[in-house]
C-alpha cells in the first residue's frame, strides 16, 4: 500500500516585513517608548486572522534581559520599552495549557510543549530587530513553527484496548529568538475509538528537521502489546501536515492523503508500508526506507537520552545548568556523559521517599534522575574527597550546591544505590546501609548521550 504525502508550503518564511517611526517624540515625557505591533499574512499587507493569546518577548541586545507582554483577544498589541536595541519575538496561539517558556540546556529561553511533547493547537512565530529611539510601528508576517500530525486507523481487532503512537525525535522546544533547540525527545499521543475508527485528532509537535524520524504504533490488547514502526529518512518538516490512515489485516498497514484544512501543499512523497515489520523484529533485519526500520548507526543504548551539541564539552566542567562529571567517548562524535544536578535535599527519608523525589524531579526539561551507584560513589570519593577545596568554590560560583563534609557531630553523608546506602566525602570512605532516622543528602545524577551535529 502506498502512502502519498503532500508537503506544505507556508505562505512566507520571512518573519518581519517593515517598521517605521510614527512621530518625532514618542516618549510622552517619560523614558518609556511604545512599539505598536501589527500582524499580516504577507508582504502585500493582507490582514491576518490572529490566534490569541499573543505573547511578545523583547530581548535587550545589550543586557540579554527578556521583557514579555501577553495579549488577549481585543487588546491592542503595544509593547512599552526603554530606548535601546531589541529583538522583538512574537508568538501567536501560545496558550498556557499547551506551551511554556523554560530554559534550554544551553541556558537560552525556549518555548516548549507541555506534557508529552504534543499540543492540541498550532503555534506561529515572527521575529524582528529594532533600535528603539522613538515611537515605532512594526509589521510582522508570522509563520507556523510546528508540524501537524493526525492518525486514523480502521478495521482494528476488537480485542485492542488502546492505541498509542510514539514519534521521535522531536525538538524539545523553539528558541524565543528563532530556531529549534538541539535537544530532542519522543512525543506520544493516543488514539480514541469513535464509530469504529481509532482517531488521534489533529496534534502539533516541534519537528527535529533533517533527522530521521521514527513513528511507532502500539496496539495494546491488555495481555499483549504489538508494535509497528517506520522510519522517515528525511524527517518531519516545520509547517507540514501529516495525516496517516491505516487498517489492520494480520499486520498494520498505512495509507493517507496528508491533506489538512488551511494548510497548502507543495510536493508529494511516496512511502510504502506494505513490508512494514513489527518493532520487535527491528534488530533482525534492517531494510531500506519504505521497508521497515533502518538503524541510525547510533552507539547509545535505547534508554539513554541523547542530546546534540555543536562541539563536545569537557569533563569536570559546568555544562548548561549541570556539572559534567565524566565523559566517555563511545564512537565518532559520540560520548556518554555523567551529569550531576545543581540541586540537593537534606532530610530524613521514609522508605522509598528518596526515589519518589527523584522520580518527580525535572530540571531544564530533563527527568529520569537517580542516585549515585555504589561504584560511582567510590569513584567520586576517590576523585574529589581531597579536592573539595577546589570543587566546591567552583560549584558555588556557578550557583550549584556544594558537597558537604562532616561538621562537628554531623556526618553529612550522601545517598547512593537507589537510596539504600550512604557514603561520606571526607577522610576514608565509609559506605553502609542508610538508616531510617538519619538525615542524608540526596544529589541527582544521570547518564546521557552527547552527539556532535554534522
Amino acid at each position: 500500500m502506498k502512502l502519498n504525502i503532500f508537503l506544505l508550503f507556508v505562505a512566507s518564511l520571512l518573519l518581519s516585513c517593515s517598521r517605521y517611526a510614527i512621530n518625532e517624540d514618542g516618549t510622552d515625557g517619560t523614558d518609556n517608548i511604545n512599539v505598536y505591533i501589527n500582524f499580516q499574512k504577507n508582504a502585500v499587507g493582507d490582514i491576518l486572522d490572529i490566534d490569541y493569546p499573543v505573547r511578545i518577548y523583547c530581548v535587550d541586545k545589550t543586557s540579554s534581559v527578556v521583557t514579555d507582554f501577553n495579549y488577549l483577544k481585543g487588546e491592542g498589541i503595544v509593547a512599552t520599552l526603554i530606548p535601546g536595541e531589541y529583538s522583538i519575538n512574537a508568538f501567536l496561539g501560545i496558550g498556557e495549557e499547551s506551551y511554556s517558556k523554560v530554559n534550554d540546556i544551553s541556558g537560552k529561553p525556549i518555548i516548549s510543549v507541555n506534557g508529552s511533547g504534543v499540543s492540541d493547537r498550532p503555534l506561529m512565530a515572527a521575529h524582528s530587530s529594532i533600535n528603539l529611539e522613538k515611537q515605532t510601528e512594526i509589521n510582522l508576517i508570522p509563520s507556523y513553527i510546528v508540524a501537524s500530525l493526525e492518525f486514523e486507523f480502521t478495521n482494528i481487532p476488537s480485542e485492542v484496548k488502546k492505541i498509542q503512537v510514539e514519534v521521535s525525535p522531536v525538538s524539545c522546544g523553539y528558541q524565543i529568538e528563532g530556531g529549534f533547540s538541539d535537544r530532542t525527545q519522543a512525543a506520544s499521543l493516543e488514539c480514541n475509538l469513535n464509530n469504529g475508527k481509532w482517531l488521534s485528532g489533529q496534534k502539533f509537535i516541534f519537528p527535529a528537521e533533517e533527522v530521521k524520524t521514527s513513528v511507532i504504533v502500539i496496539l495494546d490488547y491488555g495481555d499483549e502489546i504489538k508494535k509497528y514502526s517506520y522510519t522517515f529518512a528525511e524527517g518531519l518538516s516545520v509547517g507540514q501536515p501529516y495525516k496517516f490512515t491505516g487498517g489492520y489485516d494480520e499486520d498494520l498497514s498505512m495509507d493517507g492523503d496528508f491533506q489538512i484544512s488551511a494548510w497548502k501543499m507543495e510536493e508529494e512523497i511516496v512511502m510504502d508500508f506494505e513490508n512494514e515489520k513489527p518493532a520487535d523484529d527491528e534488530n533482525d533485519e534492517n531494510e531500506q526506507d519504505g521497508e521497515g526500520e533502518e538503524s541510525d548507526g547510533s552507539s547509545f543504548d535505547e534508554d539513554i537520552d541523547v542530546f546534540y551539541v555543536e562541539t563536545m564539552p569537557s569533563a569536570n566542567k559546568i555544562w548548561g545548568p549541570f556539572y559534567l562529571w565524566k565523559l566517555e567517548e563511545i564512537g565518532v562524535g559520540e560520548a556518554q556523559a555523567t551529569i550531576i544536578s545543581p540541586d540537593q535535599w537534606y532530610q530524613i527519608y521514609k522508605e522509598g521517599e528518596a526515589m519518589e523525589i527523584l522520580k518527580g524531579y525535572e530540571i531544564d526539561g530533563i527527568s529520569g534522575w537517580r542516585t549515585f551507584t555504589k561504584d560511582e560513589a567510590q569513584e567520586f570519593f576517590k576523585e574529589f574527597s581531597n579536592e573539595l577545596d577546589e570543587l566546591n568554590p567552583y560549584l558555588e560560583a556557578n550557583g550549584h550546591n556544594i558537597f558537604y563534609t562532616p561538621n562537628g557531630n554531623t556526618r553529612n553523608r550522601y545517598l547512593c544505590e537507589n537510596g539504600e546506602y550512604a557514603f561520606n566525602m571526607f577522610g576514608s570512605i565509609e559506605m553502609g546501609p542508610a538508616g531510617k532516622t538519619v538525615k542524608y543528602y540526596l544529589r541527582p545524577v544521570k547518564i546521557i548521550g552527547l552527539k556532535v551535529k554534522n
